[in-house]
C-alpha cells in the first residue's frame, strides 16, 4: 500500500478515492470506445460503491464543461502568444484538440466528481480485509 497517495495523481489516474489504489473504470484505455466510460460497481481493493446513487455522475458533466472550458481557453492564450490572430486556425485547432482529448476529459471528470463526494480512508483496505477475515 502506498504511503499516503496524493490526491490529484489519483483522479489523474482515474484511482478509487476512498483507498487510492484500485481503479475506477473498467478499461484503462481511453480510447477503447465501446465502454470506455464503464466503472466498476465496487472498488476492488476497498469495496467502494461507485454506483453511489441513480443519476450520480449526471454532476460530472458541470466538471466537464470547466475543464472543456479551461482547455479552449489555454488554446487561445496560446494563439495570443504567438501571435497568431486568425479565428479560423484558431477554431481548427480547438476543435482538433477537444476531439482527441475529450475521451480524457469525460473520465477525468468522472473521476474529479467522485472524489468531490468520497472521503480519503488511509486504511480502507486494511478495514476492508478485516471485515471479510471474519
Amino acid at each position: 500500500m502506498a504511503e499516503n497517495p496524493n490526491m490529484i495523481s489519483s483522479i489523474l489516474k482515474c484511482k478509487c478515492p476512498k483507498c487510492r489504489e484500485g481503479y475506477l473504470f473498467l478499461n484503462k484505455n481511453a480510447f477503447k470506445y465501446k465502454g470506455f466510460l464503464d466503472v466498476h460497481d465496487n472498488c476492488l481493493k476497498c469495496n467502494q460503491d461507485f454506483q453511489i446513487e441513480a443519476g450520480f455522475y449526471l454532476g460530472a458533466m458541470f466538471v466537464s464543461y470547466g475543464l472543456t472550458i479551461a482547455l479552449t481557453v489555454a488554446i487561445f492564450v496560446a494563439f495570443v502568444v504567438l501571435n497568431v490572430y486568425s479565428l479560423v486556425p484558431f477554431l481548427i485547432t480547438a476543435a482538433i484538440c477537444l476531439i482527441i482529448t475529450t475521451p480524457f476529459i469525460l473520465r477525468i471528470s468522472r473521476s474529479i466528481w467522485i472524489a468531490m463526494a468520497v472521503k480519503y480512508e488511509p486504511n480502507a483496505i486494511l478495514d476492508y480485509a478485516a471485515q471479510n477475515k471474519n
